[in-house]
């Protein structure tokens, strides 16, 4: 069973202490709810999928509105699309640990490992978010996410679970490895 690509959803509830609203300004690429985002002059953008980037990550989005921080309920557009403006509700505390989709095989054995973002276009109906987590190419010590946890061990296989052949797209649950309130830590 693969898990939905709906991007980086809080495994808990975020304490209200770590959340802001802040004025987004979409880069490249939009920004949706469930987003990892980075800080670029006073403003949130999505993370990119870059291995080692070069700006550490800030939070993830929550939600988003229109520059006047109202929901995009009526629009037709649920996300700030491309070199548009806009508000975002933002988790930017380092220790919250967030829900989302591996689009690599995973197991047990992996965790400890640095993960990049895998980005994709958002849901412009649901207005969600289409990033995931991947395996970066070579180790690295600057990938935005550190796998903890595999959300459902009884698909892995290898004597008792432990293996790492576990399917694609399977659900992981990750906390921030690159963030701008704590270097960087090398692979387990």
């Amino acid at each position: 069973m693969s898990t939905p690509r709906i991007g980086f959803t809080p495994s808990r509830q975020p304490q209200p202490d770590w959340i802001r609203r802040m004025p987004v300004k979409a880069l490249a690429k939009e920004v949706a709810k469930g987003d990892a985002l980075i800080l670029v002059s006073g403003k949130v953008a999505a993370a990119s999928a870059a291995t080692n980037p070069t700006k550490a990550g800030f939070g993830v989005c929550l939600a988003v509105y229109t520059t006047a921080g109202r929901p995009l309920t009526f629009q037709n557009t649920k996300y700030i699309a491309s070199g548009q403006v806009g508000q975002a509700d933002v988790c930017y505390d380092p220790n919250q640990t967030y829900y989302v989709q591996c689009v690599t095989s995973v197991g047990l054995s992996n965790i400890g490992s640095n993960l990049m973002i895998d980005v994709s276009a958002g849901n412009a109906l649901t207005g969600l978010s289409g990033q995931s987590v991947d395996f970066p190419a070579s180790a690295s010590t600057g990938e935005y996410f550190k796998l903890i946890n595999v959300l459902d061990p009884s698909q892995l296989t290898g004597v008792t679970g432990t293996g790492s052949g576990g399917s694609a797209n399977n659900g992981v649950e990750v906390k921030w490895n690159y963030h701008f309130l704590h270097a960087p830590t090398a692979a387990a």
